[in-house]
C-alpha cells in the first residue's frame, strides 16, 4: 500500500514537472515571439524612414542636375557653362561589369 502510494505521489510529482516545463516554454517562446514582432515593427519603421529619405534625396538630385537648373547656377558662379553637341552617358551595371571583369580583369561602363 504504501510503495502504491509513494508510486502515485511521484507519478504526480513528475506530470506536474512535465507540465510545468511545457508551460515555461510555452511562456519563453510567447514573449520571444512578441520580442521580435516588436523588432521587425522597429526595423520596419526605420526601412520606412530610410525609403522616403532616398526618394527625397533621388528628386533633390534630379532637381539639381536639370540643364535649366545647370545654366541657372553657372550663370549665378560666373562660370561659362558649354553643352556639347554630341553627348552621351554612363550606364554602369553591376552584373554585367562584374562578369566582364571576371572575365577580362577589366572593369568598364557601357556608353549610350
Amino acid at each position: 500500500m504504501k510503495k502504491k502510494k509513494n508510486r502515485d505521489n511521484f507519478k504526480r510529482i513528475l506530470l506536474f514537472i512535465i507540465i510545468g516545463f511545457f508551460l515555461i516554454v510555452y511562456v519563453f517562446l510567447y514573449i520571444k515571439i512578441i520580442y521580435i514582432g516588436y523588432q521587425i515593427d522597429k526595423l520596419k519603421d526605420k526601412y520606412e524612414l530610410l525609403y522616403l529619405l532616398n526618394k527625397n534625396y533621388n528628386l533633390q538630385i534630379i532637381k539639381l542636375t536639370n540643364p535649366e537648373n545647370l545654366i541657372k547656377i553657372a550663370k549665378e558662379k560666373n562660370i561659362n557653362l558649354v553643352v556639347p553637341k554630341k553627348w552621351c552617358f554612363l550606364e554602369i551595371s553591376e552584373e554585367k561589369n562584374e562578369k566582364d571583369y571576371k572575365k577580362t580583369e577589366i572593369l568598364e561602363a557601357g556608353t549610350k
